[in-house]
């Protein structure tokens, strides 16, 4: 699994260059060796370290984690909580995602250690980051509810519980995903984007477990990652390692389970937040967009990706919404925040619009106010045995 491959390192070793998001090497004969030495920049010295199952979590000083890399945050002084008040979801279904009481010592965050594997992975990826927002690219495919970008409203926030899944993949290259998103820009060449929620996706991840991701890009700066690929990220959750995989899934009209995410900006300081379950992970500090004071875009999506000539992974619970969500992946308790800086909920199309690219294969549900869940729910997912290819 990718969790600390950092990019940046490549770059200023002068040993390896990027090309239309590609890594290409210039000399295999000391690539071993050139592995070795980045292994020791990436992986910072721990103050304590755990063994967990197949792999190794370091627990490293707050103020030397893998963010104050990243020349943007040289004299950034890190942002211990919100600003603003936080409202608590309540949730009776939450999937196990590795939060763990005094995991590490205080003053430390936990961090998965990279591997050799890790960056070898890396390389064969056929980008680095900010490719995956591209909504252009053959084989990939959206559902999903989006905020009315007619209105012209500003957004400072958007939250959601998401309906967890860990649906098969036949190839590492494929991803199927479902998250909220807060973007702004013109044009996809220009857009500054932050997304959070579930993910799977053996390339990034090396394996076809599920996990939790948050991802950053600046299109603009052609900068941004998956949650610590590259330094950015401000961690101060000392309970939670980025990078362990959700354990409890749902299952086709059975036992389901679900995850709070949501992405808040803080006023004070400028930096956006993403909370998982209730708990504060950290924080994207808001000098590395060159677009993101507000938001002109969100929403709550379901996606998948493949490479030519493959046929599309399932996404959402891999069934077409049928008004069940015991058998349809959902979003429920769905609200957003404008200037008022209050909930809102995307009550009608006046606020929000359901759309899919692809409607007779990947479908998309808005129920509206459901009094059982108290709450705002939308419902998607794909057509069972229907093959979508590159279309």
């Amino acid at each position: 699994m990718i969790i600390l491959v950092f990019l940046w390192v490549y770059l200023a070793t002068n040993n390896y260059s990027t090309v239309d998001g590609r890594i290409t090497s210039i000399s295999r004969d000391h690539e071993d060796l050139e592995l070795e030495r980045q292994l020791k920049l990436i992986n910072k010295p721990p103050l304590k370290t755990i063994q967990e199952d197949g792999y190794i979590v370091d627990c490293i000083d707050i103020n030397k984690q893998p963010a104050f890399d990243n020349p943007l945050l040289k004299n950034h002084k890190i942002q211990l909580k919100p600003s603003f008040e936080v409202t608590n979801t309540n949730s009776t279904r939450l999937s196990s995602i590795g939060f763990e009481e005094d995991l590490c010592p205080k003053g430390t965050i936990p961090i998965r250690r990279t591997t050799k594997d890790d960056l070898i992975r890396a390389k064969q990826l056929s980008y680095i980051n900010v490719g995956i927002l591209n909504k252009d690219i053959p084989g990939r495919h959206y559902a999903g509810l989006n905020l009315n970008i007619d209105d012209k409203r500003r957004y400072f926030a958007i939250s959601g519980i998401i309906n967890t899944y860990n649906l098969p993949v036949r190839h590492p290259d494929q991803i199927t995903s479902a998250y909220i998103y807060l973007s702004n820009g013109g044009s996809v060449h220009d857009k500054n984007v932050i997304m959070a929620g579930w993910e799977v996706h053996p390339k990034v991840f090396g394996d076809g477990k599920t996990y939790f991701f948050t991802r950053w890009a600046d299109k603009s700066r052609n900068k941004g990652c998956t949650n610590f690929f590259c330094p950015g990220f401000v961690q101060v959750e000392p309970s939670f390692h980025i990078g362990t995989p959700v354990v409890d899934t749902s299952t086709y009209n059975g036992k389901q389970f679900e995850m709070m995410v949501d992405i808040s900006h803080d006023p004070k300081t400028n930096n956006w937040w993403v909370r998982l379950n209730n708990k504060n992970l950290g924080y994207y500090p808001g000098i590395l967009f060159s677009n993101l004071a507000f938001a002109n875009l969100g929403g709550w999506t379901g996606m998948t990706s493949t490479p030519a000539g493959i046929p599309s992974p399932p996404m959402g619970s891999g069934h077409f919404p049928d008004n069940n969500i015991y058998r349809s992946c959902f979003f429920r308790t769905m609200n957003f925040q404008t200037d008022t800086r209050t909930n809102i909920g995307p009550k009608n199309h006046k606020y929000a619009v359901a759309s899919s690219d692809s409607p007779k294969c990947f479908g998309v549900q808005y129920e509206g106010w459901n009094e059982d869940m108290q709450g705002y729910v939308m419902l998607f997912g794909d057509l069972v045995e229907i093959v979508v290819d590159n279309i």
